[in-house]
Parts: C-alpha cells; structure tokens; sequence
C-alpha cells in the first residue's frame, strides 16, 4: 500500500514538474541564443569601427605625404598655436 502510494504522489508531482523543466530549459536555451547573437554582433561592430579608423588614419597618412612643405605648415598652423 506504501509503495503504490508513493508512486501514484511521484507520478502526480513528477509529470508538471518534467513539463515545466522542459519549459525552462527551452527558455533558457533560447535566451543563450540571442544572449550570443547580440555579442557576435558587438564584437563584428568593434572590428568594423576598427578597420574604419585605420582606412581613416591610412587616408590621412597619405595626404600629409603628398603635401608640400608650405602646405603642410599652413595644415599645422591651423591646429598649433605659438
């Protein structure tokens, strides 16, 4: 009589428990997946802010080269003062 007891609480308490554990780790594996996707993105948005700052840098390298003497005190006027 005991034991068909404790089968028949197990079985009453066991089946919502198991539905409401598969319920949570779907949530949680859903949850991990949008969790990563969003650090994915960040971090190819730092790599693309970085490659833009060096074409940048790149770009302004290759104008300061190709400025005269006079063009490049004029430049440097601008921005340093005596």
């Amino acid at each position: 009589m005991l034991t068909s007891a404790i089968t028949w609480i197990v079985n009453k308490i066991g089946s919502p428990l198991a539905k409401w554990a598969t319920v949570a780790v779907i949530v949680a594996a859903g949850y991990w997946r949008i969790y990563a996707s969003g650090k994915a993105d960040a971090a190819a948005a730092r790599v693309a802010d970085d490659l833009n700052a060096m074409k940048d840098k790149d770009r302004l390298d290759d104008n300061v080269r190709k400025m005269d003497d006079a063009a490049l005190d004029r430049e440097l006027s601008r921005w340093v003062r005596d």
